[in-house]
């Protein structure tokens, strides 16, 4: 689905407003007289308007604010294992959210709840536009894939928004001039849109073999699904006594293969390099490819993440507490190491990356790059290893997919939904089989439910590190304050900052927001 992202949107697009934030939306003429007449004519505009749709996943139709930096920022400085890395202090808006002392007015902020919202407008328009398509213009077969893909995309526009925000609006219709200023949903009316979208979805999508790599499938809403649940039943808002038992039923789904077949990468690596893209772990994937930035369909993650010493922009750091965690079970894995994972998510002084032979380290060791950079060894420090290529020295554009949805998470929520719900005899063998494929390590010793969600936390450390769920998992887990607090960010509190406030542009543009 590389060329899904190449945005030949043709008129769809209409500038048209997704947020309520748009003054020159009024000016317009709307978007259905616009679109009924000269667009939506057959299966093929059909499908160029589900670019459109997926075309604002994770922010990226503004490269800057929204995928390069905002949504890194956003999401992974915010994180109690981020640290701002030699490059961060030169951009202010960069540290006030890793000191949670932003406002409303935040750029960031702004632009995330808006490329979220284009995403919502184009994927009602699709569903209520190919919706009134006949037979004669697109197959029944087609029209039912397509907007089975536009409601998993609106479940996920507004899944990401009420993970990040507080409160949201629910679009669920093609905007007018009447619907255009609407107030705020509470979040149970919110977590019941989305669970019912990604209910709808996985019951028209077909499975990942019968699909498109790139392309929702039955798996993803399934994974989704899931993952809303557990997402809900540790919002203390909404959480109903079922909430792990229906996350229980998605995840089985996945694991039992009647959603398609999905399996365990035993290279962890390659997960997130660019060397096995769309492989069989993968659920859900955001597609890139080498290009430039006026594409909209490359990405400079790599320099945003990777260190100076190894020829990125150092736009973040890892702490040494996070290394910590990852070796806390010593050097027990298969092949002698600690924890493979460890390995392919950090780096950091160790004999590991000052292996001569080896040069495991973008092609050289730890010492001599950190000696190179800093004038010293620099044995206290750490770099996150995800989603860089083998070499970063080149950190221009590359097509390094992003993967945001893997079976391995599924397999670790499983398993905590299992435990939650007292089957936990039953959730462990799938906390051993990420530990052996990934990590090479034997099993696990706890019994209990309670050992066993402790170690389930240390596995999604293990596994799961920069890859945007730490703080949601900590705010699920009612653990935000006391992991913030061990790691020094004493600006933090959980009541003030567990969520995101509504941008200010959101408030001064809609009536409807008090």
């Amino acid at each position: 689905m590389k060329n899904i992202y190449k945005l030949v949107i043709v008129a769809l697009t209409l500038s048209l407003s997704t947020s309520c934030n748009d003054d020159e939306f009024l000016e317009q003429t709307p978007p259905d007289q616009l679109t009924s007449s000269n667009f939506w004519r057959n299966a093929e505009d059909a499908q160029s308007g589900l670019v459109a749709a997926y075309s604002e996943l994770e922010s990226r139709s503004n490269f800057w604010d929204g995928w390069q930096e905002g949504r890194p920022v956003v999401e992974y400085f915010r994180s109690d294992y981020a640290l701002p890395g030699p490059d961060a202090s030169n951009y202010s808006h960069w540290m006030s959210i890793f000191n949670f002392n932003y406002t409303n007015g935040h750029t960031f902020l702004d632009v995330i709840w808006t490329t979220n919202y284009k995403g919502l407008n184009f994927s009602n328009q699709v569903i209520t536009k190919v919706g009134e398509m006949t037979s004669d213009q697109i197959s029944d077969a087609e029209k039912q894939q397509i907007i089975g893909e536009a409601t998993f995309l609106r479940a996920y526009y507004h899944f990401k928004l009420l993970t990040l925000y507080e409160q949201i609006i629910l679009r669920t219709e093609l905007i007018s001039n009447e619907t255009l200023d609407k107030p705020l949903s509470s979040r149970p009316e919110a977590w019941e849109v989305i669970i019912s979208d990604f209910k709808q979805a996985a019951e028209m999508l077909k499975t990942v073999e019968n699909t498109e790599p790139g392309r929702a499938t039955k798996g993803a809403a399934l994974a989704y699904l899931g993952k809303a649940y557990m997402y809900k039943a540790g919002d203390a808002t909404s959480a109903e006594a079922n909430d792990f038992d229906n996350a229980v039923l998605a995840f089985k789904s996945i694991v039992d293969g009647s959603a398609g077949t999905y399996a365990l990468e035993s290279d962890y690596l390659s997960l997130f390099n660019g060397e096995n893209e769309n492989n069989s772990e993968s659920i859900f994937e955001l597609q890139f490819k080498t290009a430039d930035a006026t594409s909209n369909n490359s990405t400079r993650l790599h320099a945003f993440v990777g260190d100076w010493s190894i020829g990125g922009w150092g736009g973040i750091a890892a702490t040494m507490s996070v290394v910590n965690e990852m070796k806390k079970e010593g050097k027990i894995a298969s092949n002698g190491l600690y924890d493979n994972r460890l390995y392919g998510s950090l780096y950091f002084k160790d004999p590991f990356y000052n292996n001569t032979s080896t040069k495991q380290m973008q092609g050289s060791t730890w010492d001599v790059l950190m000696n190179e950079t800093y004038g010293d060894t620099n044995d206290n420090a750490a770099y996150f290893r995800k989603w860089l290529p083998n070499y970063v020295s080149n950190n221009s554009y590359v097509g390094v997919n992003v993967v945001l949805m893997r079976y391995a998470d599924v397999l670790l929520m499983y398993a905590e939904a299992l435990n939650e719900t007292g089957a936990t005899a039953q959730a462990i063998p799938f906390i051993n089989k990420v530990r052996e494929v990934h990590g090479y390590m034997p099993p696990i010793t706890a019994t209990s439910k309670a050992d066993v969600k402790t170690q389930i936390i240390h596995e999604r450390t293990m596994e799961l590190t920069l890859e945007s769920v730490r703080f949601f998992d900590l705010r699920r887990w009612g653990l935000l304050d006391q992991a913030m607090q061990a790691a020094g960010r004493t600006n933090f509190n959980a009541a003030s900052h567990a969520y995101l406030p509504i941008p200010l542009s959101e408030i001064q543009t809609n009536s409807q927001i008090k």
